[in-house]
């Protein structure tokens, strides 16, 4: 064999060298890139919630509950409360007058405002819903003995206020009160004699015997 040139044994070594290199360069390079992608990522990663990434999926879960305060139904106000009933100044207001009535039809007792007790109204039993009418006697007569019992019972509250009558407090409440009560008692009686449109007189002694 014929000896090799010095230089021709180092080129052929420079240039297998510089393959080495080639290669070795070539290797290193998918590394360096999957560093590079990885680091990225952690970066992006880091700066999600400053930059607004991730801040997005917060948004849309708190646009939730709005959403479903739209769909729910709107709360019924509640019912308004029945009107007051007129209260009387004091005992000789007519607001706090009543007037005892006894039904035609089932006997029991109720009552009536004063204030709407005049001829022609209906009035209707609470027990049995019969009608009760009272006609234009009743009515005058039951306007007489309210104003005449009121009527004197004021003059006389005014002229004890006054000093004109020689009764302490104590004594002239205690008539007061004794002609109240009877004063009621007297309307209780009316309530079993008045005859309203519509009373059945039922025949008492002979006559019932031939009904």
């Amino acid at each position: 064999m014929t000896p090799e040139d010095p230089k021709e044994e180092e080129l052929r070594n420079d240039s297998s060298e510089r393959k080495d290199d080639a290669h070795a360069a070539a290797g290193a390079q998918p590394a360096a890139d999957t560093a590079s992608r990885a680091a990225a990522s952690a970066a992006d990663a880091a700066a999600g919630p400053a930059g607004g990434g991730v801040a997005a999926k917060p948004a849309a879960a708190a646009g939730a509950p709005a959403a479903a305060v739209k769909v729910a139904p709107a709360p019924q106000p509640p019912p308004a409360p029945p009107p007051a009933k007129p209260q009387p100044v004091d005992e000789f207001d007519p607001l706090g007058w009543d007037v005892p009535l006894i039904c035609k039809d089932c006997d029991k007792p109720f009552a009536v405002p004063y204030r709407n007790f005049h001829a022609g109204v209906v009035f209707h039993c609470p027990a049995c819903q019969g009608s009760w009418v009272p006609n234009t006697t009743i009515a005058k007569e039951m306007r007489k003995v309210f104003d005449g019992f009121w009527g004197e019972r004021k003059r006389a509250r005014e002229a004890f206020e006054r000093g004109e009558l020689r009764l302490d407090r104590e004594a002239f409440e205690r008539r007061q009160a004794d002609e109240l009560k009877a004063f009621k008692a007297r309307l209780e009686e009316l309530a079993k004699e008045l005859k309203p449109a519509g009373k059945l007189v039922r025949p008492k002694g002979l006559a019932a015997m031939f009904t």
